[in-house]
């Protein structure tokens, strides 16, 4: 990734911008460097682009080919529209099935249906064969009481009320059995069309927020697979919510903290320099490209910025106001300025984190002096 940094310099006492500069003195082979009143910043570079803070990246939950795209790039969608279809058309014949099979069972299930009648009419068959075999058991009964019949004849008429009773019940039984089994089957062809239902919902995509299509990422044909996470449809995001992500090397994310000042610009907006503040570095890079995002919000002054639109940024790492002198012009607490054609050794105190090759002076120089670099 490219990389810049830049120095701003402000000479507190003439109020006036501007850079540290060598002078190269003509009779000497030393460099000069005259020790000024300077502010200087380091910064690390990253270029971004502006997102929207609630935006979303609306993924197919199945895999297929996409069928319709109702919407294009630039649209603004409301919750629950639909955007987009998958095409579903071996479920929708799974559910003609279903519903054809349930109709069926719902038919079935009347109480007038010529299926629960033909069972109903066989147990009035047998209720009466019954009712015929309990008449004559207790005639039977009686006469063998009196003693007017044999035993045979009233054992026959024993074992003809037996069967008369276990035929009604087992005709019985096969009207409640046949209700249980059209009830379980009607509970198991609703869930299951619900099932089917629910599935097929998943292939009508919807928005879930409101706000713009900002991105698509297919067209109608192609093929979206849940498995290789290629089932990207649309980028919906808030214009009126925005926030600005960054790409920063990996080896720079260390020194970024939350709440650091940032500049960008954009090209669109020639000399406009845009400030803003990080407000979280993701824990997360990408192996590919070895970036790490950090968002930041950023105070475009009401411009017609875009999301998407790309932005390049310089943040803030460190700044400082006073004298500095060049890293090379310090050594073991000492330097050496020129005053007239004379060099002196001075002891001096600074700080001890360079910024971009020159250390802060805490103490032991003044404004104006000429300082020697090796």
């Amino acid at each position: 990734m490219r990389k810049k940094a830049f120095v701003i310099a402000i000479i507190s006492i003439l109020a006036i911008v501007g850079i540290i500069t060598y002078k190269k003195n003509t009779t000497s082979k030393h460099k000069i460097h005259e020790v000024k009143t300077t502010k200087l910043i380091e910064s690390v570079y990253a270029s971004g682009y502006i997102d929207s803070s609630k935006g979303v990246v609306v993924k197919s939950e199945v895999s297929g080919i996409v069928e319709r795209l109702f919407v294009r790039e630039g649209d603004d969608v409301r919750v629950g529209q639909i955007l987009a279809t998958i095409k579903n058309d071996s479920l929708k014949e799974n559910l003609s099935e279903v519903r054809t099979q349930i109709d069926l069972v719902r038919q079935r299930l009347k109480e007038d249906s010529d299926f629960l009648s033909d069972i109903r009419n066989m147990i009035a068959i047998k209720k009466a064969i019954y009712d015929n075999a309990l008449k004559n058991f207790e005639r039977k009964k009686a006469l063998y009481e009196e003693e007017l019949i044999s035993k045979e004849r009233f054992d026959d008429a024993v074992r003809e009320l037996e069967v008369a009773s276990k035929d009604l019940n087992r005709h019985q039984n096969i009207l409640n059995d046949s209700l249980k089994s059209l009830e379980s089957q009607y509970k198991g062809l609703v869930y299951k069309e619900k099932a089917i239902i629910a599935e097929i919902e998943k292939h009508t995509i919807k928005s879930p927020i409101n706000g713009r299509i900002t991105r698509r990422f297919v067209k109608e044909g192609d093929y979206v697979n849940t498995l290789n996470q290629t089932n990207e449809i649309f980028s919906i995001g808030n214009t009126n919510d925005i926030e600005t992500v960054l790409m920063i090397d990996e080896e720079n994310v260390p020194y970024i903290k939350n709440g650091m000042k940032v500049l960008v610009t954009s090209d669109p907006f020639v000399n406009e320099i845009f400030e803003g503040v990080i407000r979280i570095v993701e824990s997360q890079s990408d192996r590919a490209s070895r970036l790490v995002k950090a968002r930041a919000m950023v105070d475009y002054k009401d411009k017609p910025v875009v999301i998407n639109m790309s932005v390049e940024a310089n943040i803030i790492i460190r700044q400082g106001t006073g004298l500095f002198i060049p890293v090379e012009a310090y050594s073991e607490g000492y330097v050496e300025v020129l005053e007239g054609n004379d060099k002196k050794r001075l002891k001096v105190d600074i700080d001890p984190r360079p910024i971009k090759g020159y250390y802060q002076v805490l103490s032991g120089l003044s404004e104006g002096q000429r300082v020697i670099t090796k």
